[in-house]
């Protein structure tokens, strides 16, 4: 790699933090980042430039641009033999389909994406995934599956320790609960949302918490505490600028002042919560605020006003629906809706499965099945030279030994390393380090074993053998293994 390309990379990351703070100026200067990595002909550094172009244009809401970068992205993508951004670009692709409301076709891109994710082991754009699916399926008005898919997204994220992903989709999995009226798992499903962000800079998901706050607060009954927590949303919302939110809070206050019996104060919210939502609404909010506002005039003895408004929140209603027949024609995925949900589903639990295994008993959100480690080895020798993994096998002939070294070997773990039970006498470790820090790790690992005090155990025979293998010339399959291992079991490392 030469210098001009160490530069745009440096360029480019700095860029790629600045996605969500400053979209305007971030978009203009990745353009000039990808013409400068077209012109010395750095391909990756062009993909990674038009990932945050698409990005940008995400947080503009200018999907149609966003799709066009993003198609040219995987375009470019196609041109390389590696894959290495393709759970990413997928997952951009139904963002963009999201945004144009076409949610089939997003429903379509978060299935590739979990898939691809999950199979070279990208977390976040896994959990990411979850949550878009989750959101189809509410959209859909299928909300238990919809609860369900979110609940899985947040165990994914707690087990990977990605605490802004945790936050999302429980704010996510809140909304479902308030659209199944259980206000009270509302409340605790938030909670949990405000600690693992409390040291996220991001006020516009704490505005949103206490928004959703305020609906929960309100479907309890609990009014002083409602208008507490909309007033800080509120609050928030204006100094995010978050408009909908900030219309959203007028209709809560509304809703407030209506179960006191203030009528007056109802309508005054909704008149200001109405003003708001003119400025960008597609009808969506406004169709809220003008069934509110006939309930309101209707107890106000004035019928007309009531029948006014009722008649506009049919008109926002009806052209909403027409609106959402119209995308559905013309989605070009519409005609798999029933394949898609099959597959999705499918996916979805083989995840949980995985997760349920990880978190048996033990708790160990490292181990995962044999069947899974091994199709992970395989994956990983398939990057050959590139690979960034090395293999630890432990054995011996008692199990016991070899509990105790699975939570030894627990602890030195990261999020993107393996551990799993490949036979009574073996534990393997797929390590995601390669080198210095590999052999480090392992020499650690193996002076943990060594030291372990086995006697307060009950365990006074030898001690477990460890040993590091390069995961290029590791066999392919346990029979391979056992074939391999008729020769005693190397201490020393063969990497």
């Amino acid at each position: 790699m030469d210098k001009a390309q160490v530069q745009l990379d440096s360029e480019l990351e700095r860029l790629t933090s600045l996605v969500e703070k400053e979209p305007d100026t971030t978009l203009s200067q990745a353009q000039q980042s990808q013409i400068r990595a077209d012109q010395t002909l750095y391909q990756e550094g062009g993909i990674q430039a038009g990932i945050i172009i698409s990005r940008c244009y995400w947080e503009l809401s200018d999907y149609r641009s966003g799709l066009k970068a993003i198609k040219d992205v995987h375009t470019r993508l196609n041109q390389l033999d590696t894959d290495q951004f393709l759970p990413e670009i997928l997952h951009i692709h139904a963002q963009h389909y999201w945004g144009q409301e076409k949610y089939i076709s997003a429903q379509q891109y978060w299935i590739n994406a979990l898939e691809q994710a999950a199979l070279v082991g990208e977390t976040d754009i896994e959990i990411e995934s979850l949550i878009g699916l989750g959101n189809v399926w509410r959209i859909s008005r299928e909300y238990k599956l919809a609860m369900s898919t979110h609940t899985l997204a947040v165990n994914v994220a707690n087990n990977a320790r990605i605490n802004w992903l945790e936050g999302k989709a429980r704010i996510a999995l809140a909304w479902d609960h308030y659209l199944l009226n259980d206000f009270t798992e509302m409340l605790s499903v938030l909670d949990g949302a405000e600690e693992v962000l409390k040291h996220y800079p991001n006020d516009a998901w704490k505005a949103e918490i206490w928004d959703f706050r305020a609906l929960a607060l309100l479907g309890l009954e609990r009014l002083e505490d409602a208008e507490n927590a909309s007033v800080r949303a509120y609050k928030l919302a204006v100094k995010e600028n978050i408009s909908w939110m900030k219309t959203h809070s007028f209709i809560s206050r509304a809703r407030l002042e209506l179960i006191r019996g203030n009528l007056d104060s109802a309508e005054q919210s909704l008149a200001q919560a109405e003003r708001s939502a003119k400025k960008f609404d597609n009808g969506e909010l406004l169709s809220q605020i003008c069934f509110q506002q006939s309930i309101v005039a209707e107890k106000q003895n004035d019928y007309e006003t009531a029948l006014t408004a009722f008649r506009k929140y049919r008109k926002h209603s009806v052209k909403l629906l027409k609106d959402q027949t119209n995308r559905l024609s013309t989605d070009k995925a519409h005609s798999s809706k029933r394949q898609l949900d099959q597959r999705a589903r499918k996916l979805i639990n083989r995840i949980r499965g995985q997760v349920e295994f990880r978190n048996d008993g033990n708790g160990y959100s490292n181990q995962v099945s044999e069947t899974y480690w091994w199709e992970q080895l395989v994956l990983f020798k398939s990057e050959l030279k590139a690979t960034t993994h090395v293999v630890v096998l432990i054995s011996h002939q008692v199990s016991d030994y070899l509990d105790i070294c699975i939570e030894l070997a627990q602890c030195v773990c990261n999020r993107n390393d393996l551990i799993a039970r490949l036979s009574e006498d073996r534990v393997g470790m797929l390590v995601a380090e390669k080198g210095e820090a590999a052999d480090k790790l392992f020499q650690f690992l193996k002076q943990m074993i060594n030291n372990y005090p086995w006697d307060r155990r009950g365990l006074t025979g030898p001690q477990p053998k460890v040993s590091q293998h390069d995961i290029l010339t590791f066999p392919f399959t346990l029979e391979q293994l056992e074939e391999d291992m008729h020769q005693p079991v190397e201490e020393e490392s063969d990497g």
